[in-house]
């Protein structure tokens, strides 16, 4: 977890220090795609090649079925809420360079 946390912040630090050019933070919105579809990808290679998951999930039931909806709609929360932050982060710095 530790590591997660250590990576977001040194994303922040990054951001903010403006060591990264606006042509690479013009690139970030498909970085962020592309390896958000790996991930997801992984994921569903990781659920689909549990046997004990697939076959125990009749017995799982609606159970699974909440969980699941409630961290897809989670990780859409979570998404758009770090855009809106990347987006107002990006409108500051871009305020503060006309003035």
């Amino acid at each position: 977890m530790e590591i997660v946390i250590i990576s977001l912040l040194a994303g922040c630090l990054l951001g903010a220090s403006n060591m990264i050019t606006e042509r690479w933070i013009g690139h970030l919105d498909k970085i962020v795609m592309i390896i958000v579809f790996i991930l997801l990808i992984a994921v569903g290679i990781g659920i689909g090649s549990n046997q004990e998951l697939i076959t125990n999930l009749t017995i799982l039931g609606w159970k699974a079925l909440v969980i699941a909806a409630l961290s897809t709609v989670g990780s859409i929360f979570a998404l758009w809420f770090l855009v809106s932050k990347a987006n107002f982060l990006q409108n500051h710095v871009t305020k503060e360079k006309q003035l």
